[in-house]
Order: structure tokens, then sequence, then C-alpha cells
């Protein structure tokens, strides 16, 4: 897994104006190569209140419920995933047929998007954090997991370096800089919250499976789809300073990000 950049670059990587949902809007059939797509977008209130116009009336709603800045990460998001889903049929974004469960107790008003049964059988994945929204679609059919994090939750996450990173690594860890042991953790945390989204392995159980490792540099890497039973898991150039991105899918699957 290679290291995504965090500068004040980076957030040129992401979608973060309505011209380039328009873009996605037109972007035609799926490719047929077994390959997925990753997209990202910067939120933020103008641009929330833009997407909120491509929901269809019971996201809406569930938004309204919502404070900010929860409500914009929400309407961004499924703005971001309708916009690249309505492209892909040929449809207008707040006519795909989405649904929400929760696979914990069944719910429908909350709960992970999914394509409704009489739908194309892609998989997908949406996650939000701090200024950043992203969503993946595989069109094989195969399962797929996105996730995304800011370094604000670093303070959270401190707890879970002994799941993440065994004793040698944690003492690689101790002798890095405060900020790339912060970004060092934060990749290992999105790669094992991919690998469980896309597994659907247990998070608990995914934070060993993934195997961390940090060098001296801080560059983390994770195992080999071999030891991951077939699941590679990559990381993403973030599309947003002091985020880290992390997607995982069935190995040999091409990832497209543009």
């Amino acid at each position: 897994m290679t290291e995504p950049p965090t500068g004040p670059g980076a957030a040129t990587a992401a979608l973060a104006h309505p011209r380039c949902l328009a873009r996605l809007a037109r972007c035609g059939p799926p490719p047929e190569d077994g390959s997925a797509d990753v997209r990202q977008a910067v939120v933020g209130t103008e641009f929330a209140r833009h997407c909120s116009g491509l929901l269809s009336p019971a996201e809406r709603a569930r938004s309204a419920q919502m404070g900010l800045p929860a409500r914009d990460r929400f309407t961004v998001a499924r703005g971001l995933l309708r916009s690249l889903l309505g492209g892909r049929l040929g449809l207008h974004p707040a006519r795909v047929g989405l649904f929400t469960r929760c696979p914990g107790c069944g719910g429908t008003d909350h709960g992970p998007p999914r394509l409704a049964p009489d739908g194309p059988g892609w998989r997908i994945s949406v996650s939000h954090a701090g200024l950043l929204a992203a969503v993946a679609v595989d069109y094989t059919g195969r399962p797929v997991g996105v996730d995304v994090e800011t370094a604000a939750r670093t303070a959270d996450l401190r707890g879970l370096e002994p799941r993440l990173f065994g004793a040698a690594q944690r003492r690689r860890l101790a002798g890095l800089s405060p900020y790339r042991r912060r970004i060092a953790l934060l990749k290992a945390w999105t790669s094992a919250e991919s690998y469980a989204k896309a597994s659907g392995t247990a998070l608990g159980h995914a934070l060993g499976r993934v195997g961390a490792e940090v060098d001296a540099d801080g560059r983390v890497s994770v195992a080999c789809p071999g030891d991951l039973d077939g699941w590679a898991v990559r990381a993403l150039p973030a599309g947003a300073p002091g985020h880290v991105a992390a997607v995982a899918c069935r190995e040999g699957t091409h990832v497209r990000t543009h």
C-alpha cells in the first residue's frame, strides 16, 4: 500500500464543483474490463446545497433531521454516488433506485445504501469523514469497500494501535514524528475498515487481519491478497489535506479513480 499525499495540493484530486458532477452524469455505460470506480468529493455547504437537488425525497427528509456538518457530508456523499450511478445507468441521479438497510437491526431508515434488487447488481460502498466523501462502485457485482478518515480522529484511534500493529511495529511508530505517526495509524485504520466493509469481516477481526507494517519513514503496507483470501487493499490519494483513504476489492480488480 503506497502513501497517499496529504499536502495542500491533494484537494485537487477530489470532485468539488457542480460541473464535475455534471461530467459524472454523462460518463456513459460502465467499462467491461472488470473494473471498479472510486470517486471523492470535498464537502462544503454550497456544494451540499447543489447535491441536495440530486437526492431522493426520502434522502432529503433524512438529511433534514441531521445537524451540521453531518448533513453536508451525507448530502455530498449521496449526491456523488447518485451522479456516478446515474451517468452509468443513463438516468437522472434522483431516479436511481437506492435503498438503505441497517445490517444490525434491519431498519430501512438508516444504514449503508444499496442498489434496488431490480437494478444491475453492482456493489457500492460509501464513506465520509471530516471534509471528504468517497464512493466506490464495482460493476462485476463483487463486493467493494471504501473508507476515508481525518486526522481529527487520531486521538480516538490511538488505543487501537496494539490491534493494528505488532510490538516491533509500535516501537517503530514511537520513533516517528507526531504527524507521521497519526497518518500511519489512519492508514492502517482505513485499510481495516475498507477490508471489513468489502469482505463482511467483523471489524475486530479485520484489525488483526490487515497485518499493518510501518517503515522508518512512516510508509504503511498491509497484507498481500494471498494473506487476505484474495482481497486486495490499497491506499488512495486522499482528496483533502489531513485525510487518508483506502479501498478494498477482489484481487485483480482495476480501480479507476478518475
